[in-house]
């Protein structure tokens, strides 16, 4: 037979949790003395370190007692319903594996020397999620709009804001008027959230005028600059609204990434 402190190093685990779940009844030693001491089977490893599992995966202390403690057979809606939420962790780890092996991916992709170089692209047609318009554009306007908005979609979506930005009304010809132009939080829709029941908005496939700035007002300012003049160089003529990007990147301030595209949609072919 196996001491506590034996038991508890074959699983990996501590000899702390072995007595919480002995006295919460949750996994309980084959044998224990007059003297309080506890010793295992073998045989006990294999349920111990399923139970272990379970909690790795989040599932609550209640719902694994409940399986352990009761008869063979126990109700089929129970495992159904652990079942499930094993495999809603494991879809949830999957979508943070996928975030964090692009956010890997996106930290060295960025080149500087592309900054505020205005070219025109052709892009996809996408569809986003977006929020609601904003009323003012102060900081907390965005934060507000900005928590209302991932509240709907979830707290992994968050995490990935690869397309998403912010969509603002906003002519090309009229740069100064950016720091108080209307906008809302965007993010790119996903095949598999279907149930999320929030407007959704085209971002049309064609030539965009776009220019990669620095996500600050400044940088920002400085880019609608430069397309301004663009756009009058090649004679080009463009919607009224600016299609606000994020790269790859951590999230820093009002929601943006380090590093973002501007984009204004052409509306003629001379270019």
């Amino acid at each position: 037979m196996l001491k506590i402190s034996d038991m508890a190093n074959l699983a990996n685990t501590t000899r702390r949790t072995l007595i919480f779940y002995d006295e919460e009844g949750i996994f309980k030693p084959d044998k224990r003395t007059e003297a309080g001491y506890r010793y295992y089977n073998y045989d006990q490893l294999y349920d111990l370190m399923f139970i272990l599992g379970l909690r790795s995966l989040d599932i609550p202390l209640e719902e694994i007692k409940k399986i352990e403690t009761q008869s063979a057979n126990v109700p089929e809606f129970q495992l159904i319903d652990a079942e499930a939420k094993i495999d809603k962790k494991i879809n949830e780890l999957a979508k943070i594996k996928k975030v964090l092996s692009k956010k890997i991916e996106d930290q060295s992709t960025t080149d500087e020397s592309a900054l505020y170089q205005p070219e025109i692209k052709q892009r996809p047609e996408i569809g986003f999620w977006c929020s609601r318009q904003s009323i003012s554009c102060t900081k907390e306007e965005v934060a507000q709009l900005f928590s209302e908005f991932y509240k709907q979609l979830g707290s992994l979506a968050v995490m990935d804001i690869t397309k998403s930005g912010f969509l603002t009304k906003l002519s090309v010809e009229n740069p100064d008027g950016y720091a108080d132009a209307s906008f809302r939080i965007i993010k790119q829709t996903i095949d598999d959230q279907q149930d999320v029941l929030i407007p959704i908005i085209k971002k049309s496939g064609g030539d965009y005028v776009t220019v990669l700035v620095e996500n600050n007002l400044a940088g920002i300012s400085k880019g609608l600059s430069r397309l301004k003049a663009f756009c009058h160089n090649h004679h080009l003529k463009t919607n009224n609204h600016l299609w606000q990007i994020n790269t790859g990147d951590t999230l820093i301030e009002t929601g943006s990434s380090k590093y973002g595209w501007l984009e204004f949609a052409v509306l003629n072919e001379t270019h």
